[in-house]
C-alpha cells in the first residue's frame, strides 16, 4: 500500500514538473512573439516621425536655397566683379550683402571672384571678416564655377562655426566671373531636433554626424573613417581639423539589412545608464545625408511583458481549473465524505482568481483614464493652435487696421476743428452737423474694435447652434482691410441665414482661412472675384467659397489638408490654415473638400450639420 502511494505521488510530481516546464517554454516563446509584435508596431508608428524630421530638414535647407541664385543676378554684383578695383562699388556691395543677410536670417553672405578670393562680405566690418580670404579649395566654389548650384556642409575656417553653404555662379553672358555664397546657421534646426522626445541626428555619406539634438554626438562618426576619407576631409578642411571620434552608440554596425535594428546609447538630458533604442533612418538623396531616429523600446517591452503576464495568468488559471475538475472527480470517486471540504477549497481558489482579475481590471481602468487624458490634451493643443493662427491673422491685418483707424481719426480731428470754428462764428447748425459725423466715426471704430476683440478671444471647446451669417459677417469685417487692399469683390449669396452645429469663433476662423486663401489666389486676376454661397442640401448646410484665381495643381488637391503643405513662398505661410480648418469642421461633425472650377478658379465646400431641434421645427 505504501509503495503504491509513493508511486502515485511520484507520478503526480513528474506530471506537475512537466506541465510547469511546458508552461515556462510557452511563456518564453509567447514573450518573444509579443516583443517582436510590439517592436514591429513601434517601428510602423515611428516611420512617420522620421519622415517628418526628414521633411523638416529639407524645409530648413529649402528656405535658403533660392538666396544665392537670386543675389547672383543682381546687376551691381556683376558690375563689381567686372571692376573689382572700384572701392565705392565694394563698399556698396558690402552694405547690400549685410542688409540681405539680416533680412534673410542667414549667417553670412559673401562674393568670390573667379580665383576664389573674397572681395565683398556681409561681415566686412567684423574682426574675423571673410574679405581677403581664399576659398578656392571649397567644393561649393568648384561646383559653382562649373555652372552648378554648390552645396556643402563644413566648419568655417575663419569663424570655426558649423554651417551649410549654398554657392551660385555669377555670369555675364559667358563663363562664370564669380560666385555668390550664402552660409546658414545650424543652431535653429538643431534646437528643433532636440525638442523631439526621441534622439534625432543627421549623418553625411561618410558617416560623420553633421546635425544632432544630442550635443555630445555632433562631429562624431558612425563607425570610424578610413585613411582615404580622412585625407579627403582634411584636404578640403571640411571640419577644421576636428578629431571625428566614433559616436557612443553600440550596435550601429550590426544587423545590416535587417528591418529592425536595436542599438544602445546614453540618452540626452538624462543621467540614466545606457538604454535600448530602436534605430530608424531615412535618406536625403540630394544632400547625400541620412536622418536617424532612436526611439526608446522600454515602453514596447513593458507592453510585451504585460501581455505575457496576462497570457500566463490565463494559462495558469486554465491549468488550475482543469486540475480542480480532475481532483473533484477523484474525490467524488474515493472520498465522497469530504465534499464540503473540497467545496470550501474550491471557493477559496475562486476568490483568489477573482482578486487577480479585479487587479487586472483596475489596471485596465487606469489605462483607459490615461487615454482619455491624452485625448483631452490633444483637443487642448488643437484649440491653442487655432488661437495662435488667429493671432497670426491679426498680425497680417495690422497694416489694414492701421488704415481703418487712422482715416477716421484724421476725419474726427478735422470735424472737431471745423465745429470749433463754427461755434465761434455762431453757426450752431453746422457745428452740430460736424459733431454728429464725429459720433458716427467713433461708432465705426468701436464696431471694428468689437470684431477684433471677439476674434482674438480664446474659444470654448463646446459646440451648439451657430449662425452661419453671423460667422461670415464677422470674418468679412475682419478681412475688410485685405479685401480693399487687394481690390477683390466678395459676393455673398444664397440662404439669408442658416443655423448649424459648431462653435462661433472657430467657425469664423475657418471662413477667414478660406476667404483669406481666396484673396491670395486671386492676386493676379483682373478683376479678382470671390463668391460665397450658402445653401441647404438634404438636411445639411453647405458653404461654398469660389474664386477666379489660378486653381489647384492636380497633384495638390489630395494633399491640401495635410499639415505644413503649402505652395506659397517662404515666409508667407506655414501650410497649417487648411489643416486646422479641416480638423475644426471634422470636430463639428462636418466635412470640407476642394476642387477646381472648369474654366479656371478653385472651389472649397464646407458641409455642416443642422441642429436636431432646428430640423424638427422645419419639419
Amino acid at each position: 500500500m505504501g509503495k503504491r502511494l509513493l508511486s502515485k505521488n511520484l507520478k503526480r510530481t513528474v506530471l506537475s514538473a512537466a506541465l510547469l516546464v511546458m508552461l515556462g517554454v510557452m511563456m518564453l516563446f509567447a514573450h518573444r512573439v509579443f516583443v517582436s509584435q510590439a517592436l514591429d508596431g513601434l517601428f510602423e508608428r515611428e516611420r512617420a516621425t522620421v519622415a517628418l524630421h526628414t521633411e523638416n530638414v529639407r524645409g530648413w535647407l529649402g528656405r535658403y536655397r533660392p538666396l544665392a541664385p537670386t543675389y547672383a543676378h543682381y546687376s551691381e554684383i556683376i558690375g563689381l566683379l567686372k571692376n573689382p578695383q572700384d572701392q565705392q562699388r565694394v563698399d556698396d556691395i558690402n552694405l547690400q550683402l549685410e542688409r540681405w543677410t539680416a533680412a534673410s536670417g542667414a549667417s553670412d553672405t559673401y562674393l568670390l571672384d573667379r580665383s576664389g578670393m573674397t572681395i565683398a562680405a556681409s561681415n566686412w566690418n567684423a574682426a574675423k571678416t571673410f574679405v581677403g580670404n581664399d576659398y578656392a579649395f571649397r567644393p561649393y566654389f568648384q561646383d559653382a564655377m562649373q555652372g552648378r548650384l554648390g552645396r556643402y556642409f563644413a566648419m568655417g575656417t575663419t569663424t570655426g562655426v558649423r554651417g551649410y553653404f549654398f554657392a551660385y555662379p555669377v555670369q555675364d553672358g559667358g563663363p562664370p566671373i564669380g560666385v555668390v555664397v550664402v552660409k546658414i546657421q545650424v543652431g535653429l534646426i538643431e534646437q528643433d531636433l532636440r525638442a523631439s522626445p526621441h534622439q534625432v541626428f543627421v549623418s553625411d555619406q561618410d558617416g560623420v554626424i553633421l546635425l544632432s539634438g544630442h550635443p555630445r554626438w555632433r562631429l562624431k562618426t558612425l563607425g570610424g573613417l578610413d585613411n582615404e576619407v580622412r585625407r579627403r576631409i582634411g584636404k578640403r578642411r571640411q571640419f577644421a581639423g576636428a578629431p571625428l571620434p566614433d559616436v557612443e552608440i553600440q550596435g550601429l554596425d550590426d544587423g545590416a539589412g535587417e528591418r529592425l535594428r536595436l542599438v544602445y546609447a546614453e540618452p540626452d538630458r538624462s543621467n540614466a545608464a545606457v538604454k535600448e533604442f530602436l534605430h530608424l533612418s531615412q535618406g536625403m538623396t540630394v544632400e547625400g545625408w541620412t536622418v536617424h531616429l532612436l526611439v526608446e523600446t522600454r515602453g514596447a517591452r513593458r507592453q510585451a511583458l504585460v501581455y505575457t503576464m496576462l497570457l500566463g495568468l490565463g494559462l495558469l488559471a486554465g491549468l488550475l481549473i482543469a486540475f480542480v475538475f480532475w481532483q473533484r472527480r477523484q474525490f467524488y470517486l474515493s472520498r465522497l465524505a469530504k465534499r464540503e471540504q473540497i467545496q470550501r477549497a474550491l471557493e477559496r481558489r475562486v476568490e483568489e482568481r477573482t482578486a487577480d482579475l479585479t487587479t487586472i481590471n483596475a489596471r485596465l481602468a487606469e489605462e483607459v483614464a490615461e487615454r482619455t487624458q491624452a485625448e483631452a490634451t490633444l483637443r487642448q493643443t488643437q484649440a491653442e493652435l487655432v488661437q495662435a493662427g488667429k493671432l497670426a491673422a491679426l498680425g497680417q491685418m495690422s497694416t489694414a487696421l492701421s488704415h481703418e483707424y487712422n482715416q477716421p481719426l484724421a476725419a474726427i480731428r478735422t470735424y472737431a476743428e471745423n465745429a470749433g470754428a463754427f461755434l465761434e462764428r455762431g453757426q450752431i447748425d453746422k457745428a452740430e452737423s460736424n459733431l454728429g459725423r464725429i459720433a458716427k466715426l467713433t461708432e465705426r471704430m468701436a464696431s471694428l474694435s468689437k470684431h477684433l476683440t471677439a476674434f482674438a478671444r480664446k474659444p470654448k471647446d463646446t459646440t451648439g447652434p451657430v449662425s452661419v451669417k453671423a460667422a461670415l459677417d464677422e470674418a468679412i469685417a475682419l478681412l475688410r482691410g485685405r479685401i480693399e487692399a487687394s481690390g477683390a469683390v466678395v459676393d455673398v449669396r444664397g440662404v439669408d441665414d442658416v443655423i448649424v452645429t459648431g462653435g462661433q469663433v472657430r467657425l469664423q476662423h475657418v471662413f477667414m482661412n478660406l476667404i483669406g486663401n481666396a484673396i491670395d489666389a486671386t492676386a493676379a486676376a483682373s478683376p479678382p472675384r470671390i463668391t460665397v454661397t450658402v445653401r441647404e442640401v438634404e438636411g445639411k448646410a453647405a458653404v461654398v467659397v469660389e474664386d477666379n484665381g489660378t486653381g489647384f495643381a492636380e497633384d495638390d488637391v489630395e494633399r491640401l489638408f495635410d499639415p505644413f503643405f503649402t505652395r506659397k513662398e517662404p515666409g508667407k505661410g506655414l501650410g497649417l490654415g487648411l489643416s486646422i480648418s479641416f480638423n475644426i469642421i471634422r470636430d463639428f461633425g462636418g466635412m470640407i473638400s476642394a476642387e477646381n472650377i472648369s474654366g479656371g478658379g478653385a472651389r472649397l465646400i464646407v458641409s455642416l450639420n443642422r441642429p436636431e431641434a432646428t430640423l424638427e421645427a422645419a419639419e
